[in-house]
């Protein structure tokens, strides 16, 4: 993927996620859209660089304007992009199962991570609490995934002898 496509699908997902927010409130509250897109364009692609680093960017912009603290949304992406880098060498990225289980265990890091930030900074919530709105982000985050990975993964699929057949 070219840098510039992540780039704007990025920019897409920034500025898309308060418009939905408020048109669908139940959608908009429960699907993160950078994870979404960091975790479908780590998993697919050999170039990690549009997903963590366009990750990382939109991630700190988005703490910077809509967070209450500057870092954790931030933090919480990067160590969810790593896992997923990590867990992308043990499965085959073509198989549709594994991006979705890739998405699940995403969205419950993700959250764990974000929590365990707030903790530390004297958040009063415990994990439980937490966590009740993570059966919804888990649904929603995956059907958001699936329609980004299907497409995308025929682009991959295309180049396939390119990598690996040399």
């Amino acid at each position: 993927m070219k840098y510039r496509q992540g780039f704007l699908l990025y920019i897409a997902a920034f500025f898309l996620k308060p418009f939905l927010q408020d048109l669908i409130p139940a959608f908009g509250n429960n699907v993160n859209l950078l994870l979404c897109l960091t975790v479908v364009l780590t998993f697919l692609y050999d170039e990690t660089l549009p997903g963590i680093l366009c990750g990382f960017v939109f991630g700190l912009l988005h703490d910077i304007v809509f967070g209450i603290y500057i870092g954790p949304g931030v933090t919480a992406l990067v160590v969810t992009g790593i896992a997923v880098l990590v867990l992308r060498e043990f499965v085959n990225i073509e198989n549709f199962f594994n991006a979705l289980i890739a998405m699940l265990f995403s969205t419950w890091l993700y959250t764990s991570v974000y929590w365990g930030i707030y903790f530390v900074l004297g958040s009063p919530y415990s994990y439980g609490y937490a966590m009740k709105t993570v059966p919804w982000q888990l649904l929603f985050n995956c059907l958001v995934a699936a329609v980004l990975y299907l497409p995308l993964i025929k682009r991959v699929k295309k180049h396939r002898r390119d990598r690996y057949f040399k």
